[in-house]
């Protein structure tokens, strides 16, 4: 198998998960290509909620504010009667769940991806595979004819009957249960209240989630109601939705009906050579909580920045295998998560209810619960950090692993900026805290790799850090104190060795990439190119 003349990645699916990679790929300078089957976007909106998390990792590159435009924030979540998750009580810029269509939400990050130079191919079916040590070969059909695919890599974003996934030969173990959810989309006479709505009664469970333009999505269960190929009527709707709501909210003008099974599986693994899985290929679960895309798109930012780095030459040991450690375990998570409020949802026994419905209004009204409850839901507690012992008295409470909140921090003769935006490009960020910008000035020679910044004014969430390199999906990679300054620039340079490679520039990288689509690049070791540049690359549909 000949080798490619650039490093190269086909990702085949074009769901939230396959197109954010796409992003993360082109924003570090790799060549990509998109092969999805469908000839447009999704008409449905199976995932619509997009938690905290998943909106600051996608504002690391610049999409997010296009997606809360086109969405509508829900502030609360009612598990049971008398008991709420707050999430505008949350440290970030997106304190809450916000509401966005999954056609939406598709349209936003393809548009980001062909602005960056990605190919988009639709109404393309992967039938075959073969992967040697050089690269793999995908073997492609559309309606006008056959052709093979060559690249890199290649990562299945596929769903949950991922084609790369049975051709890598990878087992995706678990099972279905028997329960079948009905799904809709309808307008209400007599709706629930306008927040987030999970409650239990009478053997069913019942999810409602406003859109906010009349439109409720409710999915509803009950351990009654089998498999069947019926078609859902809204009198089934009605019945269902009235013994777990308590009254009937009357629905009518449905715009989607549908039933469907719940399936519990996890990939036995991410990787098999050059093939790597994400999203729904990777990992099934229950949808109650709205957990799976934001699953997705996380596992798409955590392992873009990877796949760019190794393709590179720069890459530490072991780095890509890193991916499946740090985001198989957020998965084992969501599963038994979400599987055990499913039993507890539908269970039969009545005592088992009325403890649920005691209980959840007591564990939620202690505010600290709450705010756990709210942080662990939205993703904000998701981190990477291993056991590293207690924390010294005299140590940064940050640690590497954590999430890097997006403070905002002044820097020299320049105006404030939030962390965020200097990320937008993809490349690492060094945070020079000490007095003299000495880290900061050394991080200049990994300048294609390294964003390096030099904080003049304490911020309090980084007390006691002397200097932090955040990783480019938004999680600190190693945090020094100020215990010893004198020894903190040969630390930096031993971290950015570690992690960023030798000195000097990554001659494969598109420099300026993310801000040629209109994403800046405000930090100051990159200037700005003009976001009028024409794109490279374009879609072909």
């Amino acid at each position: 198998m000949a080798p490619t003349p650039e490093q190269s990645v086909i990702v085949v699916g074009a769901g939230p998960t396959g197109l954010a990679l796409a992003c993360e790929l082109a924003a570090a300078g790799v060549s990509c290509t998109v092969l999805e089957r469908r000839l447009s976007t999704s008409a449905q909106s199976r995932a619509m909620a997009l938690y905290s998390r998943t909106l600051e990792v996608l504002d690391l590159r610049g999409h997010a504010d296009a997606l809360v435009a086109a969405g509508r924030p829900v502030g609360r979540m009612v598990p049971a009667p008398g008991a709420r998750v707050d999430f505008t009580e949350l440290d970030t810029r997106f304190p809450a769940l916000h509401v966005v269509p999954q056609s939406r939400t598709e349209e936003v990050l393809q548009q980001r991806a062909v602005e960056l130079g990605v190919i988009v191919q639709r109404g393309a079916e992967v039938f075959g595979l073969a992967q040697d040590d050089t690269g793999v070969t995908l073997h492609v059909r559309t309606e006008s004819g056959e052709w093979e695919e060559t690249a890199d890599y290649v990562v299945g974003c596929d769903g949950a009957h991922s084609v790369v996934r049975d051709l890598a030969g990878i087992a995706f173990r678990g099972r279905t249960y028997e329960l079948a959810p009905v799904l809709a989309d309808v307008r209400l006479r007599t709706p629930p209240p306008d927040d987030v709505l999970m409650l239990s009664r009478n053997g069913g469970l019942m999810v409602s989630i406003p859109f906010g333009n009349g439109l409720y999505r409710l999915a509803v269960v009950h351990r009654d109601r089998p498999w069947t190929r019926d078609q859902v009527t809204l009198e089934e709707l009605s019945d269902l939705v009235t013994r777990v709501l308590g009254f009937d909210p009357k629905p009518y003008e449905p715009e989607w009906l549908a039933r469907f099974k719940i399936h519990q599986r996890l990939a036995e693994r991410y990787r098999a050579g050059r093939v790597l899985l994400a999203g729904d290929a990777a990992h099934l679960h229950s949808p109650l909580g709205g957990q799976g895309l934001n699953l997705g798109v996380q596992d798409s930012v955590n392992l873009g920045w990877k796949l760019a780095a190794t393709l590179q030459g720069w890459a530490p040991s072991g780095l890509l295998d890193t991916y499946e450690s740090e985001r198989r375990p957020q998965a084992e998570r969501v599963l038994r998560a979400t599987d055990r409020a499913t039993r507890m949802g539908t269970h039969p026994s009545p005592l088992v209810s009325g403890v649920r419905r005691r209980a959840l209004p007591r564990l939620l009204g202690n505010s600290r619960i709450r705010k756990l409850a709210a942080e662990t839901l939205s993703g904000l507690r998701t981190g990477y950090a291993g056991p590293g012992g207690p924390r010294r008295p005299d140590g940064p409470r940050l640690r590497a692993g954590q999430r890097m909140p997006d403070l905002t921090v002044s820097r020299p003769a320049a105006e404030p900026v939030r962390l965020y935006e200097l990320m937008r490009d993809g490349r690492f960020l060094l945070l020079d805290l000490g007095e003299d910008g000495a880290g900061a000035a050394l991080a200049e020679a990994w300048g294609s790799r390294v964003c390096p910044v030099r904080v003049t004014e304490p911020v309090a969430e980084l007390d006691g850090v002397g200097a932090v390199l955040v990783r480019p999906d938004g999680y600190a990679a190693w945090v020094d104190g100020r215990s010893n300054p004198a020894g903190q620039v040969e630390r930096v340079r031993r971290a950015l060795l570690h992690w960023c490679g030798a000195e000097g520039p990554t001659p494969q990288r598109q420099a300026g990439s993310a801000a040629e689509a209109g994403a800046p690049a405000a930090c100051p070791a990159e200037p700005t190119p003009s976001a009028d540049a024409e794109p490279a690359r374009a879609e072909k549909m």
